[in-house]
């Protein structure tokens, strides 16, 4: 990650500043961006868009842990405090599968998957 995170900064800035601050990596945004839209909308039809966004991290290599660690955390970030709890309890559970399992982009859509069924029924009890 370190990197990356310094070939990002070489891009944007050659010779490097004192001053000049750590740009993000591009698939983090990618990864902030799939939050979003899993935020935004809760469908089959975003399931399986996303799920095309995973498998596009995965092909370039990004690890799965470090994929659905960076999504929670995106996640968590936009998430009311009821949830929290019960959101790192799946992520920790799926993070688990990723370990044991042979298919990542099964663990991790599996995790959007339930992540979706709970945000949708916490904003269906919450706002009607």
């Amino acid at each position: 990650r370190a990197l990356l995170s310094l070939e990002a900064c070489r891009v944007q800035q050659y010779p490097f500043r004192a001053d000049q601050l750590v740009q993000g990596t591009d698939w983090e945004a990618y990864v902030a961006q799939i939050a979003g839209e899993v935020l935004a909308e809760q469908s089959p039809k975003r399931l399986l868009q996303v799920r095309g966004r995973l498998y596009e991290l995965i092909v370039n290599c990004i690890p799965a842990e470090v994929i659905l660690k960076k999504l929670v955390k995106e996640l968590m970030r936009k998430l009311d405090v009821e949830l929290k709890h019960e959101v790192a309890h799946w992520a920790a559970h799926y993070e688990h599968r990723l370990q044991e399992g042979q298919k990542p982009i099964i663990h991790l859509e599996a995790f959007i998957a339930q992540f979706m069924a709970l945000y949708k029924k916490y904003l269906i009890s919450s706002f009607g």
